[in-house]
């Protein structure tokens, strides 16, 4: 359940990126509606882009946005055997092609932008 808080922080992150680019805060007058969010699973050995979309969904909407476009993306993993790229997720997290157990990426295992409207907040 550690995606949770992993996805709280990078949608917070995200948002606060926006705001200090002379846009206000949401919910102020004036701002800036989010229109996409953009998810990037950096190691999908531990967070499963699923999930990743879930908890996005939940700390947007816990910011009253409900009605942004969600993208999630997973970079693939090098198996260090025999050096081919993988698509994985946390419940299969071996080589498709020689079974080696596949490394840990180690740093942000997720990261978030934000693409913002040109519509403003109510």
């Amino acid at each position: 359940m550690h995606e949770a808080g992993l996805l709280a922080a990078a949608v917070a992150d995200a948002l606060a990126a926006g705001e200090s680019r002379d846009r206000p805060g949401p919910g102020a007058a004036g701002a800036r509606r989010p229109a996409r969010l953009e998810v990037r699973v950096h190691d999908p050995v531990h967070v499963a882009p699923e999930s990743a979309r879930m908890h996005a969904e939940l700390a947007l909407r816990a910011r009253g946005f409900t009605d942004v476009t969600i993208d999630v993306t997973a970079d693939p993993v090098t198996c260090v055997l025999c050096d081919q790229p993988n698509q994985v997720t946390p419940d299969h997290p071996f080589c498709a092609a020689c079974g080696w157990p596949l490394p840990d990426r180690g740093g942000h295992a997720v990261e978030a932008t934000i693409r913002w409207s040109d519509e403003v907040c109510a």
